[in-house]
């Protein structure tokens, strides 16, 4: 929201001084009507050129100077003037208001308006529009890859703990050691702007760590699966009602970030073991736009997006 700039009026167009200065002391120019003045301002300026060639013509120039409303930027600038705004953000609300247009990036244009912030809401767009773009490319080959995103839940080894009585940990599955895991070739099929998700136990948290260097990616933060449902859980030294999946990162991955937090409330599935829950899935798919995705030692399929990897990996 802004007011407009009445020393910066006699920059624009006769033709839209008049109709502005009626509407001056408004204090609630939203970006959507600043984009209608540049949008108007445009209009005059293409109607003036024309004329000018049209003149030119009658007066028997055979080769008259072809001019259009383009002018460097200056007619922006003072757009911008007007608003009491840069150039830069007049073109990042016409971004806005053009991407409008089309129903999915209306929210968008709500958004700025509301808000009176542009360049937030003008990389919204960016993002977004990179999502789509990511989303329609063709998919990496089966099982070879490139993957932006990959997420693995390792099978951690427990046997030095077996005997321990402190421990409740049984497994229907085989376990890995963490050089096992560690030769685990991630980074060969991981895309170079690629999102990791590496589930992790409490009692592994150290290694975990350890890993992600080893592949070549930056950990970024934590998610932590809060399990509504306990069941018969297992832990070390308590029972566990949480799990952990670290977000990480290489190169410059797109992530369509809003305000989803560090914590994922959703039921422990039933069945399988070791099994997360669809909440997660969904989670990813959201946040981490890929045309497919890739899951190491998993023991179920979300969808027809998720190449799944592992001795039992549903076929």
């Amino acid at each position: 929201m802004t007011k407009l700039n009445p020393d910066a009026l006699a920059l624009l167009p006769f033709e839209l001084r008049a109709e502005i200065a009626e509407n001056m002391d408004r204090e609630d120019w939203k970006p959507s009507e600043i984009d209608v003045m540049r949008r108007h301002c445009e209009e005059i300026l293409r109607k003036q050129a024309k004329e000018r060639q049209t003149a030119a013509l009658k007066q028997g120039d055979k080769k008259p100077v072809v001019e259009s409303f383009h002018d460097g930027g200056r007619t922006r600038d003072s757009i911008g003037a007007l608003a009491g705004v840069s150039g830069r953000t007049i073109d990042k609300i016409a971004a806005v208001c053009d991407a409008a247009e089309p129903e999915k990036y209306g929210k968008l244009l709500e958004d700025m308006d509301r808000t009176g912030r542009v360049s937030g809401v003008h990389r919204r767009l960016k993002i977004a529009r990179q999502a789509e773009n990511i989303r329609a490319e063709p998919p990496p080959l089966p099982g070879r890859g490139p993957y932006r995103v990959i997420v693995i839940d390792p099978p951690w080894l427990y046997n030095k703990r077996d005997e321990d009585p402190s421990h409740d940990g049984g497994r229907p599955y085989p376990s890995m050691s963490i050089d096992e895991i560690r030769a685990t070739k991630v980074a060969s099929i991981a895309h170079k702007d690629c999102v990791l998700w590496l589930w992790v136990t409490n009692h592994h948290m150290r290694e975990a760590f350890t890993l992600l260097d080893a592949w070549g990616f930056q950990q970024k933060t934590i998610l932590t699966w809060a399990k509504e449902r306990r069941g018969g859980g297992v832990g070390d030294w308590l029972l566990g009602q949480t799990e952990h999946c670290l977000m990480a990162a290489r190169g410059k991955p797109t992530v369509t970030l809003s305000n989803q937090t560090t914590l994922l409330r959703a039921p422990r599935p039933r069945g399988a073991h070791s099994r997360k829950p669809v909440e997660f899935y969904d989670f990813v798919e959201s946040l981490c736009p890929a045309p497919r995705y890739a899951d190491i030692f998993s023991r179920y399929r979300h969808n027809e997006h998720w190449d799944v990897h592992g001795d039992e990996a549903p076929s």
